[in-house]
């Protein structure tokens, strides 16, 4: 997981610091670079989601353990983004988001640990079914459980995201309102930017 996470990942510097890891860094700092941060947010925060409503039917265990993982990545870096924007907001609504994008977070990480759980129980390489002594037979229906726990979960995701879209839309374009011109096209270049990469990099992994 750490290693996806690394490979996944667009590191973001601590932007709590000055450059001597010493002193907090102030209020403008967060209000120039906001445009960027929510352009951020916002990017991963919609690839995730478009992540999340692919068919993954055709995909064995592991792949699908992959595919969490990616999401994982993506709602991590637009919740750090949204968090470093919050510190140049009182916007009651953008403190919301981000503790929506936490349990959203929260949900796939659930997803993530039945399918890990299923993966070692399933087949003959599976450990924990070895370390039960257990035959592939009596690990079958543990495993079902699992891969039904998971599926469960998603559903209910998928119902939260519908929910969610409208409220996204209106914090969005709420927060396009309040930028002055120079930002709202520093905003847009980055999105545009981010999405092209985003959009490359994180893509439904390939059953072979």
């Amino acid at each position: 997981m750490q290693k996806l996470e690394r490979q996944y990942c667009i590191e973001t510097p601590n932007l709590l610091q000055d450059d001597e890891g010493k002193n907090p860094v102030n209020k403008s700092h967060f209000n120039l670079n906001r445009p960027i941060h929510l352009a951020r947010r916002d990017v991963f925060f919609e690839r995730a989601v478009e992540m999340l409503n692919m068919p993954l039917q055709e995909l064995d265990i592991l792949l699908r353990i992959k595919h969490a993982e990616m999401i994982l990545s993506l709602l991590k870096t637009s919740e750090s983004h949204a968090f470093f924007a919050t510190r140049s907001s009182a916007s009651l609504q953008e403190h919301d988001f981000l503790r929506f994008l936490k349990l959203i977070a929260d949900n796939v990480q659930s997803i993530h640990a039945m399918m890990q759980q299923q993966s070692h129980l399933e087949g003959e390489e599976g450990f924990l079914c070895q370390f039960l002594g257990a035959t592939a037979e009596q690990c079958a229906l543990p495993a079902m459980h699992y891969q039904r726990r998971a599926e469960d979960i998603l559903q209910g995701l998928w119902h939260v995201l519908q929910l969610a879209h409208a409220p996204y839309r209106s914090l969005q374009k709420a927060n396009y309102e309040t930028m002055n011109d120079g930002e709202r096209e520093r905003y847009k270049k980055a999105y545009d930017s981010f999405r092209q990469e985003v959009t490359s990099r994180y893509t439904m992994p390939i059953q072979r």
